[in-house]
């Protein structure tokens, strides 16, 4: 099939986000786009693409306002690229064309955000007999952002029960509907968003968070999402990896189907590269970040991940080479300061680590790595109510966390607090079903509070995972069988053991 109409479509989601001031959503779209083949060459597999559908009255008068506004929209688009959002907001006041308005309300979005910092802390409930001044001062910046987030949501939802909305306003509503915490209906507005404009990556990625896999079959929303054409495939690509570690079958498929359209794509080789390293896989990570890094020496996207598998590997001089590297690109970006953090803590050097990984959250509260990995710092200094709070704030950015939830497992069970340490390592083996790690974790600590009988269906549970602590968990059966009196069983493992050897 002819290349010319992905070509086409590409390079509209490019201008389209970038006028929106969605840059990351147009920078995806511009590196699919640069990934094509030649505009001579046909595409080795069918192509499908949205329907396009005729354009509608109101659709024509979206149009005219646009253009009506098209001046104003320039020096707005201005503003906004000088982080001048409150400027954005009012010059953009009376304008009514949906561009402007997505501009505007984004606008107030990011200032809401912006005055807000990085205090978004959830209330637990906790009764405090004295509140400091800046304790005080925060809890009003986070209300006033609630009250800001409210008003947004009810403009959109007031327009859309008006006139509708065009897709990128319903991606906007989703923002804001998740950053309430109303997920269900965030989730509903993407859905609409994605199958009205199917190019926009940003409103995908932010329906993966919205996605609760565990309760939640992934059929489901397969069926819901094919409709968007070869999107479908790059979004379940993508949540694959980012929920199952690559680890479903159905993975392949997806990422097949984007290699044939995108042969020289940075994001299907990174897809490619955090599958293996997710599978634990780490050498062909590791290659295929280094071929990455080799036709990109400028990118620092994904390098954190590479510098965790350097680390793994204990590479200390490749990952001394990429920390030099990433700090010349960029000081000021939060991958950075985790591959300067990793490189400090393959070297034992515990206190500078934490001091990067700091930095990196002062440039960005919601960077997960880094409050993560800075959680296993503090682990590795003894310091457990520090490491508790750095998983609490891990788990507060994205629940789905896996790793903060086996961290905060793996902290209560140093404090002897197994009761705990079960509840968090349950969370965590929910989150990565098929990773023996986990449920070896949770039948050591079913062992630990002498419940036996749930540490065995643990320990059987591992052997339907990954093979790695395969040993561990038919040794710790055999033994647990042996001690319960079932001696046929525990010969049986006991000569499982023997095989494995």
């Amino acid at each position: 099939m002819d290349v010319a109409p992905l070509r086409e479509q590409l390079r509209n989601a490019t201008q389209d986000c970038s006028a929106r001031g969605l840059i990351f959503a147009a920078k995806w779209a511009a590196e699919q786009l640069c990934s094509l083949p030649a505009a001579a060459e046909k595409l080795p597999v069918s192509l499908v693409l949205p329907k396009a559908t005729e354009t509608n009255e109101r659709e024509q008068r979206w149009a005219a306002q646009d253009a009506n506004e098209h001046d104003q929209m320039l020096l707005a688009k201005c503003l906004f690229d000088m982080r001048e959002f409150d400027r954005v907001a009012s010059h953009l006041q009376e304008c009514k064309g949906p561009r402007a308005i997505f501009l505007k309300l984004y606008s107030r979005f990011l200032s809401s955000d912006k005055e807000a910092g990085s205090v978004d802390k959830e209330e637990h409930g906790q009764e405090e007999m004295v509140v400091s001044a800046e304790e005080s001062e925060q809890r009003q910046a986070v209300a006033r952002r609630k009250r800001e987030l409210v008003a947004i949501r009810d403009e959109l939802e007031q327009l859309d029960r008006a006139t509708g909305l065009d897709a990128f306003l319903l991606y906007l509503l989703g923002l804001v509907l998740k950053a309430l915490g109303q997920r269900a209906q965030a989730r509903s507005a993407l859905l609409r968003s994605v199958h009205e404009y199917p190019c926009n990556w940003s409103a995908w990625q932010l329906l993966e968070t919205c996605v609760d896999a565990v309760r939640q079959p992934i059929e489901s929303l397969s069926t819901e999402t094919r409709g968007a054409g070869w999107m479908h495939h790059a979004f379940m690509a993508q949540m694959l990896v980012e929920q199952f570690g690559g680890s479903n079958q159905d993975f392949a498929v997806h990422v097949r189907h984007l290699q044939q359209l995108f042969p020289e794509s940075p994001f299907v080789q990174g897809l490619l590269a955090v599958r293996h390293y997710s599978m634990r896989e780490f050498e062909d990570a590791s290659r295929l970040f280094a071929q990455l890094q080799k036709t990109d020496p400028h990118r620092l996207d994904l390098m954190d991940i590479y510098s965790n598998i350097l680390y793994v590997m204990e590479d200390r001089a490749r990952l001394g080479e990429l920390a030099h590297r990433c700090a010349q690109l960029d000081r000021f970006r939060p991958e950075t300061c985790c591959v300067i953090s990793n490189y400090y803590s393959l070297r034992r050097e515990h206190e500078k680590a934490v001091g990067y990984f700091q930095r990196a959250l002062q440039l960005d509260s919601k960077y997960l790595a880094a409050w993560t990995l800075m959680g296993h710092e503090f682990i590795e200094m003894k310091n457990t109510a520090a490491a508790v709070d750095a998983y609490r704030h891990a788990v507060d950015v994205d629940e789905r966390d896996y790793r903060a939830w086996y961290g905060l497992g793996q902290t209560y069970e140093m404090l002897n607090m197994p009761h705990y340490a079960c509840s968090y390592y349950m969370r965590a083996a929910a989150l990565r079903p098929y990773d023996s790690r986990m449920w070896c974790a949770l039948g050591s600590c079913y062992e630990s509070s002498g419940q036996q009988r749930q540490a065995i269906e643990s320990y059987r549970r591992a052997l339907l995972g990954s093979a790695e602590n395969e040993a561990m968990a038919i040794t710790r059966l055999a033994h647990l069988y042996e001690d319960s009196g079932e001696q046929a069983k525990a010969a049986y493992y006991y000569q499982l053991l023997v095989e494995h050897a």
